[in-house]
C-alpha cells in the first residue's frame, strides 16, 4: 500500500529529545488506516500534494489559486505536522526542501500570508481571523517538525511567528471584534483562541514563560457558549487548554475544560455515533477534523485525570465516527447525517484541505495511547494493534481472526513485565490466559492486573465477550432479550461498535419505502462470519433477518460496524432501525 519511500519512524530522523514515544508503531487496522492516509498524500491522486500545492497558502501566487489560501499556513502546517508525527522520512524523501522553502515566505513581522491585513480593532474582519487560524496551525506544524528534526532555523522562525501572534492580542481581544465575528463559523473567535496549542508548544521548546502567558490570554477569548461555532476550532482550543494545564498546572484551566466538555456531552451537539457535527447547533454534516479533535481531547483528558470515562468516550469515537469518516482513498472529510444514519455528501466530501492531514495526525495519538508505561507497569488501554518498546521491553498487541487480542512479549528484563489490561465497560466478560492457561486477576481502578510478571516469549490472550445493547432515541438502553413483537426504534451496539445496515452489501434493503423495515433480532445475537478484509472487525457482525415495508417476505441481513464504510465508495448506512424480537 505504501510507496517505497514510506517507512514509519525512520530512526535517523527521530533524533529530537521531545519526540513522542518513538518506540510505538501501529499494527493491524490502525496501521492500515494510517498508511492509507499517508499514501494518499504521497500519491499522484487528484489533487496531488506537490510542493507548490502544499505551499500555496504561504506563497499566495495569483497564478496558482488554491482553495483556502487565505487561511495562510493551514494546509502547509498540517501537512508538515502530520508527517512529522507519523512518517517524517516519507515527507523528507518526497519533498526534501519543503520546510526550508516554506520559511522563505515568512514576512517581516513574523506572519505568513498577506501583509495587507492590518490588525486593529477597527479593521479586523473575517480574512484577518482566517490568517490567524492558518498561522496558528502552521506554528503547531513547525513545532511538531522541530520535535523530530530540530534546527535553529525552524525554532527561530517559530519564535518570530509566536511573537506576531501574541502581538495582535490587544487588537483581537475586545468586545467589538468578538461581536463582529460572532457565529461566523470557521472565521470566528475560535481562530484566535486556538492559538493556545501552538504557543504552549513554543514555550515548551524555548523555555520562555511569556508564551505560556500568551496562551492563557488566548484561552480566555473562547466564548463560554458554543453557539454556532466551528466545532473543530472550539475543540482545538480545549485541547490547547489541556496542554496549558500540563504546562502551568493551574487547576482552574483543567476545571474549565472538564466543565465545557461535560456540557458538550450532555447536549444535543454530541450524538450517539461518538462525535460532533461540523458546526454546533447544526445537523447538516460532520467533519473529519472535528472527530479527530474529539478523539484527541478525550485521550488528553484521560491522560491528565486518569478518569476512565474519557478513555471510553475516546474509543467510542475512534471505532465509530472517526473510523467511519475515513474514505476508501485514505482521505477524511464530510458525510451527511440524517435522521436514521449516514449518507454520502452531496459532493465528494473528501476534505483534502484539512481533514486528511488532521485525521492522520489523530492516528498518532491513538497508537501512543494503546499501550502505555508507568514505571515498571505496562498497561493495555485500547484494543488496537500496536508494537511498543523501550530499552528493556518489547511487546506486540495484535487482534486474531477470532476477535481475541494477543499481547506477545519479545523482550523483557529478568524480573519480567508487570501488565494491566483495561476492563472495558462494553465487555460482558474478560478472560485472560497466559500461554494457554487461564489466570486469576486482580481488579484495580478499571484494569485487570496479572498476578505474575510476563517473561520474554510469553503470550497473553485477551478474550472479550461483547455486550449487545440497544439504545433508543431517549438514550434509554435495553437488551435484545427484552424486545417484543412491537418494533423499537434504536441503534444496536456490539461491544464498542455501532452496527447497522450498509447499502454497499445490502442494496435491496434500501428500496423504497425502507424507513419502516423491521429487523428481526435474536434474543441472543450471534457473531456472523467476515471475509477477512483489512478493515473488517472480527466478531462484530450480526446475522439477522428483516421484513421490508414495501413487499412481503423475510430476508437475510448482516448488521455490521459503521467503521467498515471506509472499505467502499460512500453509500447510505442505516443506524437507527426498527428492532423487534425474532420469533
Amino acid at each position: 500500500m505504501l510507496s517505497a519511500v514510506c517507512c514509519l519512524f525512520p530512526l535517523a530522523v527521530l533524533s529530537g529529545a521531545d519526540a513522542m514515544s518513538a518506540g510505538a508503531q501501529p499494527l493491524g487496522e490502525l496501521k492500515v488506516r494510517t498508511e492509507m492516509a499517508i499514501e494518499r498524500m504521497l500519491s499522484d491522486a487528484i489533487p496531488a500534494f506537490t510542493e507548490d500545492f502544499i505551499l500555496a497558502d504561504v506563497a499566495l501566487d495569483p497564478a496558482y489559486p488554491r482553495r483556502f489560501s487565505n487561511y495562510s499556513g493551514d494546509l502547509s502546517g498540517r501537512y508538515i505536522g502530520a508527517f512529522a508525527m507519523t512518517d517524517p522520512g516519507a515527507m523528507l524523501a518526497k519533498h526534501p526542501g519543503l520546510v526550508p522553502k516554506l520559511l522563505t515566505h515568512q514576512r517581516g513581522d513574523g506572519r505568513f500570508g498577506s501583509m495587507d491585513l492590518v490588525y486593529s480593532p477597527e479593521t479586523i474582519a473575517l480574512d484577518h481571523m482566517a490568517l490567524l487560524w492558518g498561522n496558528g496551525r502552521l506554528l503547531v506544524g513547525l513545532m511538531e517538525y522541530q520535535s523530530v528534526a530540530p534546527s535553529d532555523e525552524v525554532l527561530e522562525a517559530s519564535r518570530r511567528l509566536g511573537d506576531f501572534l501574541m502581538g495582535v492580542y490587544e487588537a483581537c481581544a475586545n468586545e467589538a471584534v468578538a461581536a463582529r465575528v460572532k457565529n461566523r463559523g470557521a472565521a470566528g473567535m475560535i481562530c484566535f483562541s486556538q492559538l493556545v496549542e501552538g504557543l504552549v508548544m513554543l514555550a515548551n521548546a524555548t523555555g520562555e514563560a511569556d508564551y505560556i502567558e500568551g496562551a492563557a490570554r488566548a484561552a480566555e477569548c473562547l466564548p463560554e457558549e458554543r453557539g454556532k461555532q466551528h466545532s473543530h476550532g472550539y475543540l482545538t482550543t480545549l485541547r490547547g487548554m489541556v496542554m496549558l494545564y500540563e504546562a502551568n498546572r493551574n487547576p482552574e484551566v483543567l476545571a474549565r475544560v472538564e466543565s465545557l466538555f461535560g456540557a458538550l456531552i450532555a447536549s444535543d451537539d454530541y450524538h450517539v455515533y461518538g462525535g460532533v457535527q461540523e458546526y454546533f447547533g447544526s445537523k447538516a454534516r460532520d467533519e473529519g477534523c472535528s472527530e479527530a479533535d474529539f478523539l484527541r481531547l478525550s485521550l488528553q483528558l484521560w491522560r491528565v485525570t486518569g478518569k476512565m470515562d474519557y478513555l471510553e468516550r475516546a474509543e467510542h469515537c475512534l471505532v465509530n465516527q472517526f473510523y467511519a469518516n475515513q474514505f476508501e482513498t485514505g482521505d477524511f472529510g464530510h458525510h451527511v447525517y440524517f435522521a436514521d444514519g449516514v449518507a454520502p455528501f452531496q459532493g465528494v466530501g473528501r476534505a483534502w484541505w484539512c481533514c486528511t492531514m488532521h485525521g492522520l495526525r489523530a492516528c498518532r495519538d491513538v497508537w501512543d495511547a494503546a499501550v502505555t508505561v508507568d514505571g515498571d507497569l505496562v498497561r493495555v488501554n485500547l484494543f488496537q494493534g500496536v508494537q511498543w518498546a523501550d530499552a528493556a521491553r518489547a511487546l506486540t498487541l495484535t487482534t486474531a481472526a477470532d476477535g481475541t487480542h494477543v499481547l506477545s512479549v519479545a523482550k523483557a528484563p529478568v524480573e519480567g513485565v508487570r501488565v494491566q489490561v483495561r476492563r472495558p465497560a462494553w465487555a460482558k466478560e474478560v478472560v485472560l490466559t497466559v500461554n494457554g492457561d487461564i489466570v486469576e486477576v486482580r481488579a484495580d481502578s478499571g484494569y485487570l492486573e496479572l498476578p505474575n510478571a510476563l517473561k520474554a516469549g510469553d503470550r497473553l490472550t485477551i478474550a472479550l465477550t461483547y455486550k449487545y445493547r440497544l439504545v433508543k432515541r431517549d438514550s434509554a438502553s435495553i437488551e435484545p432479550s427484552e424486545l417484543t413483537s412491537n418494533p423499537v426504534d434504536a441503534v444496536l451496539f456490539c461491544g464498542p461498535w455501532l452496527l447497522g445496515v450498509d447499502e454497499g452489501d445490502n442494496g435491496p434493503f434500501f428500496g423504497e419505502p425502507w424507513g419502516g423495515n423491521r429487523i428481526n433480532l435474536p434474543a441472543q445475537p450471534q457473531a456472523g462470519d467476515t471475509s477477512g478484509g483489512a478493515l473488517e472487525v472480527p466478531g462484530a457482525h450480526v446475522s439477522a433477518t428483516y421484513t421490508h415495508d414495501g413487499f412481503p417476505g423475510e430476508y437475510p441481513v448482516t448488521l455490521r460496524p459503521m467503521s467498515e464504510r471506509t472499505a467502499h465508495d460512500p453509500v447510505t448506512f442505516a443506524a437507527w432501525l426498527n428492532y423487534r424480537a425474532k420469533e
